[in-house]
């Protein structure tokens, strides 16, 4: 791993996150890495957009009259707003289910704007604010069309979660059963995988999107205009993931995952990312994020304009004083090479 952003005080440098970055092609090849990126990791929440592929593969996306936004809320993790809520609530009502069949379980929504309504209304959150709950809809949605047991459908046992396993490991490159599993946050199963395979299945994602041959081009397509024509689905009003796709205008799909994790699929040059912070705080991933677009030139000047205030983050004091900043310090192109810039001046350690 190698220090990838830091936060100042007074330019100084106070703290350092260290993670791990891998970029690659859809063949595999590695094209880019900072750390090892045989390093295994949990998918989280990036996982998504892959594990919502057997529902549209199986045919049950368009059985069950799915829309392109709720495609894009299956791939979310989205904030709790009324969109999300509501959106939820209608794959639902199609499937003849309630809310009492998602398994997801309760969350305080990500959008301070609804935790504050809940709050001034007295009400407590549902499973409809649950940043899972489209995903979850979207494997009951599978079960049904498949006929297999709804009461247990976030169980490994589970037939729904076999076939998104064996998925995850189609576009991973790997064998299903040599798959370490854990339990994600809402309940369902999670995999242990190397970054560079994480990269690599975004790499194959974005590859199938563009290759009318596949025969996975029908379903990365449709993740991905799903994800790119509604972003605010996947997660939400102010969200990084959100407007990096709107600005970004198709060119590729940006998915969160919790414990600092980012992954990336980018159609030119077929490109999957991944991106790992070591110490698990999402607030240094998206400095991160934006330095390695700018790299690899895959956003120009006017998108990164656009995205300033995701690259540099201003802290703030008690007095509304910015006082630091989160901003990143690699090079794709150049190591760190063991150097610690912890309480070092910034202008002594910089990516430029």
């Amino acid at each position: 791993m190698e220090p990838l952003a830091v936060v100042t005080r007074d330019d100084y440098i106070e703290s350092v996150h260290y993670g791990y970055i891998c970029v690659v092609d859809s063949s595999g090849k590695v094209l880019y890495n900072l750390g090892d990126y045989n390093t295994k990791i949990f998918f989280r929440s990036s996982a998504k957009p892959i594990q919502v592929i057997p529902l549209i593969q199986s045919g049950a996306a368009e059985a069950l009259n799915f829309s392109h936004e709720e495609i894009a809320i299956a791939c979310a993790s989205h904030s709790g707003q009324e969109i999300h809520q509501k959106t939820v609530e209608k794959i639902l009502t199609r499937l003849r289910l309630d809310m009492v069949n998602l398994h997801c379980g309760i969350m305080t929504p990500y959008n301070e704007e609804e935790n504050k309504r809940l709050i001034a209304q007295g009400q407590s959150p549902s499973v409809f604010h649950c940043s899972c709950s489209g995903k979850h809809s979207a494997m009951l949605a599978l079960a049904k069309f498949r006929g297999y047991s709804i009461d247990n459908y976030q169980e490994l046992s589970n037939p729904v979660q076999q076939e998104i396993l064996e998925t995850i490991a189609a576009f991973a490159d790997e064998d299903s059963s040599s798959i370490p599993i854990g339990t994600d946050g809402c309940g369902v199963p999670i995999y242990l995988l190397p970054i560079y395979k994480i990269a690599l299945s975004y790499a194959k994602l974005a590859a199938h999107s563009k290759d009318t041959r596949s025969v996975y081009y029908r379903s990365c397509k449709t993740v991905f205009d799903a994800m790119t024509k509604f972003p605010k689905m996947v997660a939400g009003d102010y969200e990084f993931c959100t407007e990096l796709m709107q600005i970004t205008n198709g060119k590729l799909i940006g998915k969160v995952g919790c414990e600092a994790v980012y992954c990336l699929g980018v159609k030119g040059g077929n490109l999957g990312i991944c991106i790992k912070i070591v110490d698990g705080n999402e607030r240094a991933v998206y400095p991160v994020v934006i330095q390695l677009l700018r790299e690899l030139d895959i956003i120009n000047q006017s998108e990164f304009l656009k995205l300033r205030h995701w690259y540099t983050i201003h802290l703030k004091n008690n007095l509304n004083e910015t006082i630091g900043e989160i901003l990143p310090i690699f090079s794709i192109r150049k190591s760190a090479n063991g150097r610690h810039p912890l309480g070092k001046k910034l202008s002594d350690f910089s990516a430029n």
